[in-house]
């Protein structure tokens, strides 16, 4: 993978971003080479040294219509049964998918986490804070990455995103 300033990235458990710039730090007497990224939705600033960034699953974002291709599967099936329905255990199957910072695991989580919204409707349950958190977590990442992908505004990507899924991000 070669990226360089200026790329457009993501980064798993952050989200989407760019590095914006390369700079050499001395920590414990050793000097290496980092990445400075910067990420769409807040004002968070990392450095991670460049030799560690591809164990760290950071890649390069997609093309916007790789993006728009993974998301239409939740027009047609918005939910989907999620492998356990175990709460500890469906936790941490959502982890895993969210750690791995691919849009089609983002896709699973959203539609996990609306599996379990409907089932607890149905029962007239309530439904935990944390799904609701999942859902706009991984919609956030979706749309962020649209968004880089399209050079447009957040919100025109959260607009599209809806267009398409009919899915709110909010």
């Amino acid at each position: 993978m070669k990226l360089k300033v200026n790329s457009k990235i993501f980064y798993p458990g952050h989200g989407p971003g760019v590095i914006k710039r390369t700079q050499k730090i001395d920590f414990a007497g050793e000097t290496k080479n980092y990445y400075e990224f910067e990420f769409i939705n807040n004002e968070l600033t990392i450095s991670t040294p460049i030799e560690n960034v591809e164990r760290l699953g950071v890649r390069a974002i997609k093309k916007p219509q790789e993006i728009k291709d993974a998301i239409k599967v939740l027009t047609k099936q918005p939910s989907k049964k999620p492998p356990t329905l175990n709460y500890n255990e469906l936790m941490n199957v959502i982890k895993k998918k969210d750690l791995s910072g691919e849009i089609e695991s983002f896709v699973e989580i959203i539609q996990f986490c609306n599996f379990v919204k409907e089932e607890r409707d149905i029962d007239n349950r309530l439904i935990p804070t944390s799904i609701v958190k999942h859902i706009k977590n991984a919609s956030y990442y979706i749309i962020g990455e649209l968004a880089l992908a399209q050079n447009i505004s957040y919100e025109k990507a959260s607009e599209e995103f809806f267009k398409i899924t009919k899915i709110s991000a909010d």
